[in-house]
């Protein structure tokens, strides 16, 4: 029995049952018979199936006996990633989402070491375009302008 895999099942089982709980705050659409809350329900239950089962393989004694230690390395460019991706969220919100995806991936990639200048402005470029239409014109959910409001 692993005590580790056990108590990471149990944190994860409690946190999909609080998304779970949560999400029934949003408000349910009489237009369709989804609402914004499915999504979030879908994840934690798939969250909570995967929890029991490490807890249930911690049990039968099937956990993983290899540990793996972190690598100082690797944790410093976990840490700037996540820098990239809060300084993209409050970027968004100056410049707007088409531009600020755009710049966010462009960096990201660059940061991890993508080859070749024109691939990374080709794949931000398609890639925030793309998951912009999707948000406009599919979901029809507003995204953020910011102050180039007029661009799209």
């Amino acid at each position: 029995m692993k005590k580790p895999d056990i108590g990471v099942g149990i944190g994860l089982l409690v946190l999909s049952v609080w998304v779970f709980w949560k999400s029934y705050q949003y408000r349910q659409t009489v237009i369709y018979i989804y609402g914004p809350n499915l999504f979030p329900q879908l994840l934690s239950m798939i969250l909570g199936i995967c929890a029991i089962v490490l807890i249930i393989r911690a049990i039968q004694g099937k956990a993983l006996s290899q540990t793996e230690h972190i690598d100082r390395h690797g944790f410093i460019k976990m840490l700037i990633a996540i820098a990239l991706c809060i300084g993209y969220l409050l970027l968004m919100q100056v410049i707007g989402f088409a531009m600020g995806t755009c710049v966010f991936l462009f960096t990201l990639m660059a940061f991890l070491h993508q080859q070749g200048i024109v691939k990374r402005v080709f794949s931000s470029v398609v890639v925030a375009l793309m998951v912009w239409a999707i948000f406009r014109y599919f979901l029809v959910i507003p995204i953020p302008t910011g102050m180039l409001s007029f661009t799209f």
